[in-house]
């Protein structure tokens, strides 16, 4: 479903009309504007397109303004209507408002004032078919554009339910924060909004980590021809090349409190200056940010604005690690298997069926990267045949290791043979190496052949 911001502007004064455009143009250029001066066609053209919202005056021939309000929020409950008329009557502002106007304006009112009243209307109906969409998504637990999400692995319930608040969300004007560990998939839930959102909008992803301020306004917002002295060219900023598409702002914990102030304004006006330009430009773009980090604890120590804060996290993801997606390891094994296999123009080894269950236990600090990194490692070690878990086992002794740095063998009262020694070993290493020689040796320090001749001696 898409985010709808068409406004509709009703008048039979075509030169009012004209000049209410121009400026709502300007001041909210996020929203799309229709004009209509006959009221006999306006509920026709609520049928033909939808409208978020209507500009509606009241004295106008053959349909009042109020006659108009109660039709259009009878037939269309989920459209807003603004009354902007000459007439300043009380009494006719209180009828209207409980007929059901969002609100009620005079002509010859401070105009900006319109403005902010258009852009939180706006902001209403998108915030409540958001959650409609999150309602009617949640009933029915299936997506409705699962296509979106097809390289992204999971059976997890609680990663899947997280794909249909992100497919809600697609229909919402304000910013969303995901939030998680380092290597869990954020990248990949920016780019599946961007696939619902429109795959063949720009995607633009920029990492905040080490930005200053006057980098972050020169990378995000441009500059103008002569900025910096007269031979300096124009530059365009990756807000305008992100166009109607989407801006991905990674690490936005990172982002120093003098440039959150410039975001904030950008988030909140729709709006923002290149440098050496006192025109603004409008912001069109879907902006989407994330972080590693908690938001709220560097809000505590004084590095985070709360009122950025606070505007990011009207939609916030948190994605779980990869230790509490115990059933996708399967799933992302296999996955990463045949992803290095065919990189590496060879046959896809067999993933050994134990793998999955003995990682089950390993907290996987780097999380999916760190799990692509070790199949990929294990592929290139492996023969055409047998997956080398060789990777997975050091990882897991290295955990084991940092877990219990102190831990020391035991021995039994009465100590066992050297012969008893070595064999148990040798059961132990291939046991971990699920009866892989080539690892089980190289766990042992040993040649694989010098191991071979052991197991077939019985050693």
């Amino acid at each position: 479903m898409k985010l709808v911001r068409n406004l509709l502007l009703v008048d039979d004064e075509a030169q009012w009309l004209r000049t209410l455009s121009m400026t709502l143009t300007r001041l909210v250029p996020e929203a799309s504007l229709d004009t209509c001066v006959d009221s006999r066609q306006v509920l026709n053209r609520m049928e033909l397109k939808e409208y978020a919202l209507v500009l509606l005056d009241l004295t106008m021939p053959f349909h009042s303004g109020e006659q108009l309000l109660e039709e259009i929020r009878g037939r269309f409950p989920n459209c807003r209507v603004i009354i902007v008329t000459g007439v300043n009557e009380v009494e006719t502002a209180v009828r209207c408002m409980k007929r059901g106007a969002y609100d009620y304006f005079i002509k010859t009112g401070n105009v900006e004032d319109l403005a902010s009243t258009v852009r939180r209307a706006l902001e209403v109906v998108g915030l409540e078919r958001s959650y409609q969409q999150i309602k009617e998504s949640f009933l029915s637990r299936e997506l409705a554009q699962p296509e979106a999400f097809n390289h992204i692995l999971t059976c997890e319930p609680a990663m899947l339910d997280r794909l249909r608040y992100l497919e809600a969300l697609a229909i919402s004007p304000e910013p969303i924060l995901i939030t998680g560990e380092s290597g869990c998939g954020k990248d990949l839930f920016a780019q599946a909004l961007h696939r619902l959102i429109g795959p063949e909008t720009p995607f633009v992803r920029v990492n905040l980590a080490g930005q200053s301020l006057e980098g972050f306004e020169a990378t995000l917002f441009g500059q103008v021809r002569g900025a910096f002295g007269e031979d300096e060219p124009a530059r365009a900023g990756l807000v305008h090349s992100a166009g109607d598409g989407l801006l991905y702002l990674d690490e936005i914990g990172d982002l120093p409190l003098e440039a959150q102030a410039k975001l904030l304004d950008l988030l909140h006006y729709r709006q923002y200056y290149p440098i050496g330009s006192d025109r603004p430009f409008p912001v069109r773009c879907r902006v989407v940010t994330s972080t590693q980090h908690d938001l709220l604890e560097l809000k505590k120590a004084g590095r985070f604005r709360n009122d950025l804060l606070y505007r990011l996290r009207a939609h916030r993801i948190n994605l779980p690690p990869l230790r509490e997606r115990p059933l996708d390891l399967p799933l992302l094994l296999n996955h990463f298997i045949e992803q290095a296999s065919e990189q590496m123009q060879r046959p896809a080894p067999l993933l050994p069926p134990d793998l999955a269950p003995r990682l089950a236990g390993y907290p996987f600090p780097g999380n999916l990267q760190e799990l692509k990194g070790m199949v990929f490692d294990a592929v290139s070690r492996s023969d055409d045949t047998h997956l080398n878990i060789a990777p997975f086992v050091e990882a897991m002794q290295e955990h084991l290791g940092e877990a219990c740095p102190s831990q020391q063998l035991r021995f039994p009262e009465q100590l066992p043979s050297l012969a008893e020694v070595n064999r148990a070993l040798i059961e132990e290493a291939m046991s971990r190496t699920a009866n892989n020689q080539t690892a089980a040796a190289k766990m042992l320090g040993i040649s694989q052949s010098a191991l071979s001749r052991r197991l077939a001696k019985g050693e």
